[in-house]
């Protein structure tokens, strides 16, 4: 009815990667970005963009709420900062990455310049 619109897919940086035991999930992500971009040439003459985000580590308590979190809850928690790592980012960071996703029209949005060249 408005005549057109944008879906954005939120992907992974592992979708980029090939990291060991993480294969399933980063297989998935990889999948997505697939799929968005079809979508995207066969939406477009319906003026519907389609982009895919990369984020990065994101800093939320998604982790928590797992059951692998549940069984270690004795161990100490993991820290991306002090696994040597990049720092991962905040949620509202990310949300202003989807946001440029939205207003940019751009096919992929890397979190982080330096994702591009993986």
């Amino acid at each position: 009815k408005q005549g057109g619109g944008s879906i954005i897919n939120i992907s992974s940086g592992t979708a980029l990667m090939a990291i060991p035991n993480m294969s399933a999930y980063s297989s998935l992500k990889r999948a997505l970005v697939g799929i968005s971009l079809t979508a995207r040439e066969e939406l477009k003459d319906d003026k519907i963009n389609v982009g895919v985000v990369y984020p990065y580590i994101t800093l939320t308590d998604f982790e928590k709420n797992t059951l692998k979190a549940k069984v270690q809850e004795e161990e100490e928690e993991w820290n991306p900062e002090g696994s040597g790592l990049r720092p991962g980012d905040t949620a509202e960071y990310v949300a202003e990455k989807i946001l440029e996703a939205i207003e940019s029209e751009e096919a992929e949005i890397y979190v982080h310049d330096w994702m591009k060249k993986m």
